[in-house]
């Protein structure tokens, strides 16, 4: 069994002709690394004296950053940023993020809009690790926001997705319905928040991001080739593919059975990577 955590993020990009980015990250757990993750997890907040109720997220809250309320408490961040990306790839976890530009010219994807889609995009992605795999799982999202009646309808919402499957997945990887949990209560979220944000933002151009890649690419999921664009990192519309080769250093883009050299000429940052 593998518990797939999930969280979102929304960024601007800073890529010529980039809009907002929405996306969607993964950490992928099998279920005997569950306790130790959060073990090591805590014995690191104890390491850098960190309130185990201090969330270590790429955004944090205005009004409540405990990161920001010093020097040296900000000096702690990206060092325990890369710390538990070590932990993440010291316990065997697997990456999917998955990105939709705003600005791509693109307004739905198989009839659903951006934030719905990113949804079935990740849902199609682990369904298929796990197949692949030979395992079954379940899908846990950090809890929306919003009212109790919010939350029950975002997950009425993704009822018939996991129940019927998709166009391009079965029904049979993911053992009941998506779950919610608080973030603060697991830090495996925390882990899938920093994912989806530290990618998101080396994709949108920001150095912090990009900073952060060499340490989340070696657990990014793979295809039958060996390349992770578009495993395990999914960019939508599809022209922004040549940033798998600015962002993750690849050189070739596969779909089925053929490929492309990357850059690709007709897709965008064919001759530069936008900045």
């Amino acid at each position: 069994m593998r518990i797939a955590y999930v969280d979102d993020t929304k960024q601007k990009g800073r890529r010529r002709g980039m809009g907002q980015l929405v996306a969607l990250g993964a950490a992928i757990f099998d279920e005997d690394q569950i306790q130790p993750f959060t073990q090591a997890f805590r014995a690191l907040y104890d390491e850098f004296a960190v309130p185990y109720d201090v969330e270590l997220k790429w955004a944090n809250s205005q009004r409540t950053n405990w990161w920001g309320e010093s020097p040296e408490r900000k000096a702690k961040q990206t060092p325990m940023r890369k710390r538990v990306l070590e932990l993440a790839q010291a316990h065997k976890v697997r990456v999917i993020v998955v990105i939709w530009d705003l600005d791509g010219g693109v307004a739905t994807a198989g009839g659903e809009g951006p934030e719905d889609a990113v949804i079935t995009f990740m849902f199609e992605r682990i369904s298929a690790q796990l197949e692949n795999a030979g395992e079954r799982g379940i899908i846990v999202f950090d809890k929306p926001g919003g009212t109790h009646r919010d939350e029950a309808n975002w997950l009425t919402g993704r009822a018939e997705m996991v129940r019927l499957g998709t166009d391009y997945v079965k029904p049979n990887a993911i053992v009941t319905q998506i779950l919610t949990a608080p973030s603060h209560l697991h830090p495996h979220l925390q882990l899938a928040d920093l994912i989806a944000g530290s990618v998101t933002a080396a994709v949108a151009g920001v150095q912090h991001g990009v900073d952060l890649i060499p340490l989340i690419k070696p657990m990014m999921c793979v295809n039958w080739r060996g390349y992770i664009g578009g495993t395990g990192l999914k960019l939508y519309p599809g022209k922004l593919n040549n940033l798998n080769h600015w962002v993750l250093g690849e050189n070739t883009f596969t779909r089925g059975a053929g490929g492309v050299g990357l850059p690709y000429a007709s897709w965008r940052y064919s001759d530069d990577d936008g900045l």
